[in-house]
């Protein structure tokens, strides 16, 4: 059996400026980074836990984790994940071994040979407006313009409940100058109730550019989720409620009881690759829409969710709904330069651009 050499490193990305949401600021990230060499070929698998919850409470145990988990690599020698299942209680941890092991068997930057990866076909992708571009309407205005010159027919908007009244009349003057673009509006669960919830989703209804709405209240509130999803106007997309919702019976009762339109699918934070696609088998039975979603992985992390978003279209046929959100990578100052290139709203790979991180491959401690 060849040794399998393993290294854990990891790295500060700094925004570009402050991003906000309903209910954070990011001014900074740390991620992992799992390396594996084995017969001179090379996997990397990034682990990400800026929107992990359980393991941002306590990211020394994160690291510890990790650490150990090489460990048991160096020792077993396996490159199937299934022997480090019992192991792993972070789903980026999962998600950043199934990369490392994809890629080790394809050779990185490959995790799935493909016309994506060949730079034939591109991802259609949706842009994205956090809370602080709407400072104003004349910036924000400017801000929505710019993107849908760039080619975005899909844009993303972050609300809440103190700038809405704003948001609503910026929603509402770029429908009279571009009708043919569609908002999806992030909500990350800033009404309080049913209640709110259905006022604001009618006054949005009535502007007839909303694609969805995603999040409107916190998770865990099944119930008063399901109601809303029945008696909203417009298609209601669950985010943060399938978070560590891990069991596939859990995952059937949830989408039964709650009957979203749309889900969307984060690896980082849904058990990787693996528990992602449960979730889009049991959501194509009930004949619920999907999409999938970075977590502000660096690009390493955005290539190996761009080349599986590429394969799921592929293996499931959406063609209903192939507008994902993958371009969370332009928010990094220090980003890694990769083939990752955005384009008239899609994101492609160019196989003639290099990979540069040698910074991630130098200095290593060896596992083991």
């Amino acid at each position: 059996m060849k040794e399998i050499n393993c290294f854990l490193k990891k790295r500060t990305f700094f925004f570009k400026k402050e991003i906000f949401n309903s209910n954070k600021t990011f001014i900074k990230n740390t991620i992992w980074f799992i390396i594996l060499i084995k017969r001179n070929k090379i996997g990397i698998g990034e682990c990400n836990p800026i929107l992990d919850q359980l393991a941002l409470k306590n990211l020394k145990k994160f690291e510890i984790e990790l650490k150990n988990l090489l460990n048991k690599i160096y020792i077993f020698k396996k490159t199937e994940i299934s022997y480090y299942y019992k192991y792993i209680s972070y789903s980026s941890i999962l998600f950043g071994l199934e990369q490392a092991f994809l890629s080790l068997n394809n050779q990185f930057p490959i995790l799935y040979d493909s016309e994506f990866t060949y730079g034939k076909k591109g991802i259609s992708i949706n842009s994205l407006m956090w809370l602080n571009s709407f400072n104003n309407i004349k910036y924000a205005m400017k801000e929505m313009k710019n993107q849908i010159n760039k080619g975005f027919l899909y844009i993303k908007m972050k609300i809440n409940t103190r700038l809405i009244d704003l948001q609503f009349i910026i929603m509402s003057k770029i429908k009279k100058i571009y009708p043919f673009i569609k908002i999806r509006i992030d909500a990350n669960g800033c009404f309080k109730d049913v209640q709110e919830t259905l006022y604001y989703l009618n006054k949005f209804y009535d502007l007839n550019i909303i694609d969805l709405i995603e999040q409107p209240i916190s998770s865990g509130n099944w119930k008063d989720m399901s109601k809303i999803c029945e008696k909203s106007k417009l298609p209601i997309a669950l985010d943060e409620e399938l978070a560590n919702v891990n069991v596939l019976e859990e995952k059937k009762k949830l989408l039964d009881i709650i009957k979203p339109k749309y889900i969307i699918l984060k690896p980082s934070v849904n058990g990787g690759f693996y528990r992602s696609e449960e979730w889009i088998l049991e959501a194509n039975k009930r004949k619920i829409k999907w999409y999938i979603s970075s977590s502000l992985e660096s690009n390493i992390g955005i290539n190996a969710i761009a080349q599986w978003t590429f394969q799921m279209q592929k293996k499931y046929n959406n063609k209903n709904f192939n507008t994902h959100g993958l371009n969370t990578g332009i928010l990094y100052a220090n980003n890694w330069i990769s083939p990752l290139e955005i384009k008239k709203g899609f994101i492609w790979y160019n196989p003639f651009i290099k990979w540069k991180i040698k910074t991630l491959l130098i200095n290593q401690k060896k596992c083991g």
